[in-house]
């Protein structure tokens, strides 16, 4: 063999050719995918030293578990009082200057993202000045900026560039003095990140997306952005494009397999409306999500598999191994345990070797970084109330919020759509299934393709029929559907257009 085969650079190869971002920050959250969004979209960005030391004042030493004072007032003050000093007066009233800064903490650093260094902080994001060089996103932003905007600007694209050109709103305004002394930089994507997101978005002539996850995530988008722009709350708007956002993530990961392999399954999102309370249908739901991670390792499997028949071709996997002595004796370890009772094959006992230590070097299992993610955007929600189970266990959830963002990315403002198509549309362009009859078998199969995925399911009919009713009661709830006397439920986005019968 010419070149060793380095598990972890194999692994991030595949994360970057099919997820197009590296999905291993264990600690990602909704605002690094907001700052690396809008910082692709708008090709700048800005260091904000005096925001982010004003907004620090208190820095945790974690070797002693206490809480230091690392800029105080008097440092601010000394470094950026013209920032906070009235045109009356040159005095400044340190305790009011206290309760701003904690009042800023609160308002702009509400996803405690922001640090000393402003190129590792994430900000509330409400302007482009807010804008850093945060990698933590680990070019999530890039992918959703190429989905918004491959082949050319959408809806979504042209409504975040508008929403951060304002400095209108009331969190701009209370940092604006601190902004304006922020530097502006240049960015420019890499262009080999977007060369490797190429075949991921590759398109027809016409400029339709060749992925047909892909192609239902940009219109729901740009859908959900056209919703946004009426009169509402500008950070609100902002807010709900990014949580859609990280949600569109999820959905192309999960979804990726099937998309590559025609025989691979598409593990279904099942919706538990009960918040846990309900234990066959948060068992379910938690089902689901597992099934997520297995179809994940699946993809890696399969294109580990792929890369080692093209190299070395499955009758040299013994000459391989003898390298493997000197160059990576734990791949050999990891074989050795997968093959030694001899029910697999030698070349699927060295992928599975090969997956297990390349996603050891890469830091964290994808499932870990996507669980951290719906948790902070809500629509992962715990899997027990009590005990560890709620922070280390998962099931998908419905928060009022949530489920607004998935009528506005779903229904058209003037085509409103009865409960039943509703729920076909969810199923259809994000794989989601609430507990109908129809489901039931592809639940039971964890799998929207008719083959069975691991474990059968077993769950009451009974409970998934009243989290089916519970679905529809939470949407008239929150004011975007109306139920009628003849028993039709219609779901709308603009429910002052729709007659009452």
């Amino acid at each position: 063999m010419s070149e060793p085969i380095r598990p972890g650079d194999l692994v991030a190869q595949i994360y970057d050719e099919d997820f197009g971002f590296r999905p291993t920050n264990a600690s990602i959250k909704p605002v690094h995918v907001a700052n690396g969004l809008g910082r692709v979209l708008l090709g700048r960005s800005y260091r904000s030293t005096a925001l982010a030391q004003t907004l620090r004042r208190w820095v945790r030493n974690q070797k002693v578990g206490l809480d230091e004072e690392r800029h105080p007032n008097q440092e601010v003050l000394e470094r950026y009082g013209d920032a906070f000093r009235s045109v009356t007066s040159d005095e400044v009233d340190l305790s009011r200057l206290t309760s701003l800064r904690a009042l800023a903490w609160d308002v702009l650093g509400a996803d405690q993202g922001v640090y000393e260094n402003p190129d590792t902080s994430s900000y509330t994001l409400a302007n482009e000045r807010f804008l850093t060089r945060d990698p933590s996103d680990n070019r999530c932003g890039l992918f959703l900026a190429q989905l918004l905007t491959v082949p050319s600007d959408g809806p979504a694209a042209t409504r975040i560039r508008e929403l951060l050109a304002s400095a209108t709103d009331p969190w701009t305004t209370l940092a604006w003095p601190l902004l304006t002394l922020a530097e502006q930089r240049v960015e420019i994507p890499d262009e080999m990140s977007e060369l490797g997101m190429a075949e991921l978005f590759a398109h027809s002539e016409i400029g339709t997306l060749q992925s047909p996850t892909l192609r239902q995530l940009r219109a729901s988008f740009d859908r959900l952005a056209e919703f946004e722009g009426g009169e509402g709350s500008k950070l609100n708007a902002l807010r709900r494009l990014a949580l859609f956002g990280c949600f569109a993530i999820h959905v192309h990961m999960c979804s990726r397999w099937s998309e590559v392999d025609s025989q691979a399954p598409r593990p279904p999102i099942f919706l538990d409306v009960f918040d846990g309370t309900r234990s066959s249908l948060r068992d379910t739901s938690r089902a689901t999500l597992r099934a997520a991670s297995d179809a994940i390792e699946g993809l890696i499997a399969a294109r580990i598999r792929q890369h080692l028949t093209a190299t070395i071709g499955q009758d040299q996997v013994d000459q391989l191994l003898a390298d493997l002595d000197a160059t990576d004796p734990v791949v050999r370890k990891r074989y050795l345990a997968h093959a030694y009772d001899g029910q697999v094959s030698g070349l699927d006992a060295l992928t599975e070797a090969i997956l297990e230590t390349g996603i050891e070097a890469n830091r964290n299992h994808p499932i870990v970084f996507l669980t951290e993610l719906g948790r902070r955007a809500g629509y992962l929600r715990p899997w027990a109330q009590a005990g560890r189970g709620g922070r280390l266990q998962k099931r998908y959830g419905v928060t009022a919020e949530f489920l607004e963002i998935l009528v506005a990315a779903t229904v058209e403002p003037d085509n409103p759509l009865e409960f039943p198509e509703f729920l076909d549309t969810l199923q259809e362009v994000f794989g989601i299934v609430a507990g109908r009859w129809e489901d039931d078998t592809v639940i039971r199969r964890n799998n929207l393709r008719p083959a069975q995925f691991g474990m059968p399911i077993s769950v009451a009919e009974e409970d998934l029929r009243m989290n089916v009713e519970a679905l529809r009661q939470a949407l008239l709830h929150i004011g975007y559907a109306k139920s009628y006397a003849d028993g039709r439920t219609i779901v709308t986005t603009a429910p002052e257009t729709v007659g009452v019968l």
